[in-house]
């Protein structure tokens, strides 16, 4: 089991808090391709999740017609809104490079001071 951290915008962070967002997708960069199911993902450092599945895609079209975008983008915007999101975060050359991935996780409770040790 590995330990991702990773960074959202403020307003993402919002719906993983909330449990309305329960899909991360991203270009799969090396340093995070390798990431499995049981994996923990800390969100900003604040928020834990783990990892319930990862699958690769080779663009964000591709995802976006696989998965359902409520659950990456919780305000349920239009299919080419949410592909135009994806491209003003990354640059195409990206996403033909690396490929993408999706990742659906849960969110894991804090630690409350008296368990941390």
């Amino acid at each position: 089991m590995k330990i991702y951290k990773l960074y959202v915008r403020d307003e993402y962070l919002e719906m993983i808090k909330s449990g309305k967002k329960k899909i991360e997708v991203r270009v799969a960069y090396p340093q995070i391709k390798g990431i499995k199911p049981k994996d923990k993902i800390l969100f900003n450092d604040l928020v834990p999740a783990e990892v319930i599945s990862v699958k690769r895609y080779e663009t964000f079209r591709q995802v976006l017609r696989e998965e359902p975008i409520e659950k990456i983008f919780p305000d349920n915007p239009s299919f080419e809104k949410a592909l135009g999101r994806f491209h003003e975060m990354y640059p195409k050359w990206k996403e033909n490079r690396y490929g993408v991935i999706a990742i659906k996780f849960h969110l894991l409770k804090p630690k409350s001071k008296g368990e941390q040790k």
